[in-house]
């Protein structure tokens, strides 16, 4: 309980269950659609490939995208259990979401499966945070898959910051080939784009 209690504390966390206690109630009041539960799966795989390509490609692999979030990425691979650099900042949700509500709300032309594809979204996003918590926190996950999750995200700021970008799933990783440390991976404390430090 300790732990959760210290996870929700954080603005972002705070946001996130604001979020999804408002789409949730959207999705209720807006309802009519026999394309809800759709919309909302939809929502749960459009954040599985965000999570993987915002954790590449701008936290990893082009910093000059959003410098502020790779600089801040970067003090988090070398301060990894620094509750500090655990969360991003809110900021960066207070504008994503209203753009992905307007989004699909201009694809769908319906407020209600927007809505549901955003419920889908943050009630995804904050499995995710969860996860990347509990990887940095001394906590033991209570299943086997926690447990692989943790091992896996772990061996990525432990061991190759090249595998492994997903945190709360392995499913792109499978897919673009990032599910396997790199031979040549020597154990080590790496920040995004820098050269290897001893532990």
């Amino acid at each position: 309980m300790k732990y959760v209690l210290e996870f929700l504390q954080f603005r972002l966390i705070v946001f996130l269950m604001i979020l999804i206690v408002l789409s949730g109630a959207g999705v209720v009041i807006t309802y009519g659609s026999s394309l809800t539960w759709l919309a909302i799966a939809g929502g749960i795989v459009l954040f599985g490939l965000i999570e993987y390509v915002v954790h590449r490609y701008i936290m990893h692999e082009f910093p000059r995208l959003l410098p502020s979030a790779y600089e801040g990425h970067v003090a988090h691979h070398q301060h990894p259990n620094d509750d500090r650099y655990l969360f991003g900042s809110v900021w960066y949700e207070v504008v994503t979401y209203p753009l992905l509500l307007l989004l699909f709300w201009a694809l769908t032309g319906e407020l209600h499966l927007a809505v549901s594809v955003v419920f889908g979204t943050v009630i995804c996003q904050m499995y995710y945070q969860w996860k990347h918590f509990v990887s940095h926190r001394p906590i033991v996950p209570l299943t086997p898959w926690g447990k692989w999750l943790k091992k896996k995200h772990l061996l990525h700021h432990y061991l190759d910051e090249h595998a492994w970008y997903g945190v709360s799933n392995p499913v792109m990783d499978v897919v673009m080939g990032t599910n396997k440390v790199a031979p040549d991976a020597k154990a080590a404390k790496r920040s995004p784009g820098s050269s290897t430090e001893s532990m």
